[in-house]
């Protein structure tokens, strides 16, 4: 017995074409592409996103959320082996010196630093010693290129570093002494220190102080900020958070605190708002050389604890907020940079909610 033409049902036909009576084929369902798998590892489906300076913790795919505290654990440990040995090479030096146990208390280091070589590469450059440490953990935890910490296009932009300290010297050094001698102040230096010496501390003053200066700025402002800004996506948390920890690092009376706290701010602001460190190193920079050279040649006393007034705090508030205005008006005459894209790994909340289309593009 023959089998019957079957006529194929129209409906069971890709891409048939139907007459009426017949039923139209079934719409093919879009199924939601799953995150592709290379070489049998899981690869986190990415998409391409404006990051600010604050955000480039989530440039590298490999990092996770606690990728900033263990390279953070990994500095801290590395910037203490290297003080205990710089503690141990300039003990064995005290005690052929003949440096006595009040040198040693925060106020004998500070007045020794003034006039001494030795103890002025103590106090800045162990805290210089932040930048190798800081550079050892990002290359032992493996996170996003190191150039990243310093600005959104990865690297340090020379030319805007130095017009940031081009005008941060008007304004942080250039007016307080045009002011001081139109109020009748007067700069009668003080010879305490022998010739040679205060060659070597000049030398110390232009070379370290600015390593100093640079190695806070990567700890406060690079890393503090990028890791804050992994987990929070405003820019005031990034801003606002380490200024208090910035504050705490110095030692003043309470207006020179103060200050200390609004300069902060502005650096992390600035930071923000050009998308790297330039500008706030440029004004941490100029404000230190300014003041140890200052020190050293017996005008003023850097590390006063006492003796600072709500005018000083208004005066150093009005010059930081002076710098603020004019790096923004800067940046936007240049065309700093201040955002950049990046391919960065979605979330499994946003997949979630993410279309089929947003899914093969962001796989594609």
């Amino acid at each position: 017995m023959t089998e019957p033409n079957r006529t194929p049902i129209p409906w069971q036909q890709q891409n048939a074409s139907f007459t009426q009576g017949q039923h139209p084929a079934e719409p093919p369902r879009i199924m939601p592409p799953a995150p592709p798998v290379l070489g049998g590892e899981f690869q986190p489906p990415r998409e391409l996103t404006e990051l600010e300076y604050h955000r480039l913790s989530h440039a590298d795919a490999r990092t996770r959320w606690w990728s900033p505290l263990l390279e953070g654990l990994t500095g801290g440990f590395i910037y203490a082996i290297f003080n205990v040995v710089a503690g141990l090479i300039f003990a064995v030096w005290a005690m052929n010196s003949g440096a006595t146990e009040a040198d040693f208390t925060l106020e004998g280091l500070q007045t020794k630093s003034l006039s001494s070589p030795a103890f002025f590469f103590l106090m800045f450059g162990t805290v210089a010693l932040m930048f190798p440490a800081l550079w050892l953990a990002r290359l032992i935890c493996r996170p996003k290129p190191w150039g990243l910490i310093h600005s959104v296009v990865g690297r340090m932009r020379w030319s805007w570093l130095f017009l940031c300290m081009g005008i941060s010297i008007v304004l942080f050094v250039l007016l307080p002494v045009v002011f001081e001698l139109i109020t009748g102040g007067s700069f009668a230096v003080e010879a305490r220190i022998p010739a040679t010496t205060l060659i070597w501390m000049m030398v110390l003053v232009f070379l370290l102080v600015p390593l100093q200066c640079y190695a806070e700025e990567l700890v406060f402002r690079g890393y503090l900020m990028q890791t804050l800004g992994r987990w929070l996506k405003h820019p005031a948390w990034a801003i606002i958070l380490p200024a208090p920890l910035f504050m705490l690092g110095h030692a003043y009376d309470m207006w020179g605190q103060l200050s200390i706290l609004v300069m902060g701010l502005a650096a992390g602001f600035m930071v923000w708002y050009t998308g790297g460190l330039e500008a706030s190193i440029a004004m941490h920079v100029v404000n230190n050389v300014y003041l140890m050279f200052m020190g050293v040649i017996g005008l003023v006393d850097p590390y006063a604890q006492e003796g600072s007034t709500f005018v000083d705090f208004l005066w150093a508030t009005g010059i930081e907020l002076l710098l603020v205005v004019v790096i923004m008006y800067a940046a936007r005459k240049v065309g700093i940079t201040r955002r950049v894209t990046f391919p960065v790994v979605i979330s499994p909340q946003r997949w979630v909610h993410m279309s089929a289309e947003e899914k093969a593009q962001a796989i594609r």
